[in-house]
């Protein structure tokens, strides 16, 4: 009997593997990159695996939960090395999937007015949650509203003037404008994209995307959801068409109890002219977290 088990574990484990390691083929088809987007979820069950394995001898299974969470870590450590440090003057940038239903969106509000923000940059704006750049519009003098998808649009918004005409990309879950800040002009960009598979079609609506924003003016930040963590194809390649880099660092941004403990799929893209650094924030109604980017011009 407990041999059976053992040889089940083992099985189970392997079946694990081939799963995680198809996460790293996200160019072959968005199904692996949805695989990808569960990378520590899989590092913790090969974790209660190993512990399986160690209390009840299971010694092949001990093995592959090894390999399992070696795994894991190579395909997450490069998400783990220290951000750049960043002075905090300069820009003060607010962004968040605000969730199209939030139910207390004046909690968004109070979080835009503490952080001193003077660039917020947002998805899933819906008649619900239009009240976040509503109340804004009296001290943002830049606005910048664009239709998206059934559960919102995204916007721009900003203290700061703007240099030529804001854009917005109908349908496409992108919006920018380029702004004149005390240190030099600033292109800023908000992003939403889709859940790679199957719902839809992630790849195709980022090169589009990306095609947008590689003709912008440098510097450029992007941030956004995109559904995706750092180590997915859609979001490097988004970043490698944009001559952009995902800031680093590890930051859950997801919640959703059957996804604990959480997804990283909300991040910050700088050109390599741009200082820049960010820090998770709270969720405020939503169930994604808003991020704060301080980021200036090198």
């Amino acid at each position: 009997m407990l041999d059976g088990i053992r040889g089940f574990v083992a099985l189970i484990t392997a079946a694990g593997i081939v799963l995680t390691l198809a996460g790293f083929f996200g160019h072959v088809h968005p199904a692996f990159d949805t695989l990808a987007a569960f990378r520590l979820q899989a590092g913790i069950a090969f974790a209660g695996i190993f512990v399986f394995a160690m209390a009840f001898a299971a010694l092949t299974a001990r093995f592959l939960a090894l390999a399992g969470l070696a795994i894991v870590a190579g395909g997450v450590a490069p998400s783990l090395v220290p951000q750049e440090l960043v002075a905090t003057d300069g820009m003060r940038i607010y962004s968040q999937n605000l969730r199209f239903d939030n139910p207390t969106p004046e909690a968004v509000l109070q979080a835009v007015e503490d952080v001193a923000a003077n660039v917020v940059l947002l998805q899933e704006v819906s008649e619900t949650t239009r009240a976040v750049p509503d109340a804004l519009r009296g001290r943002f003098r830049t606005e910048v509203l664009c239709d998206f998808a059934a559960v919102g649009g995204v916007a721009v918004l900003s203290s700061y003037a703007t240099v030529g005409r804001p854009g917005c990309a109908r349908g496409q879950g992108v919006a920018w404008a380029r702004l004149r800040t005390p240190e030099g002009e600033v292109t800023v960009a908000t992003v939403h994209l889709p859940w790679p598979w199957p719902y839809g079609a992630q790849q195709a609506q980022m090169a589009r995307v990306a095609e947008i924003l590689a003709g912008l003016d440098e510097p450029l930040l992007i941030a956004g959801d995109l559904n995706g963590p750092s180590w997915t194809f859609a979001t490097k390649k988004l970043a490698e068409l944009t001559g952009t880099r995902v800031l680093r660092g590890l930051r859950l941004t997801f919640h959703d109890p059957a996804f604990w403990p959480g997804l990283p799929l909300d991040h910050i893209l700088v050109s390599e002219d741009l200082l820049a650094r960010v820090e998770q924030l709270g969720r405020y109604g939503s169930d994604h977290s808003a991020l704060l980017t301080r980021a200036r011009p090198r």
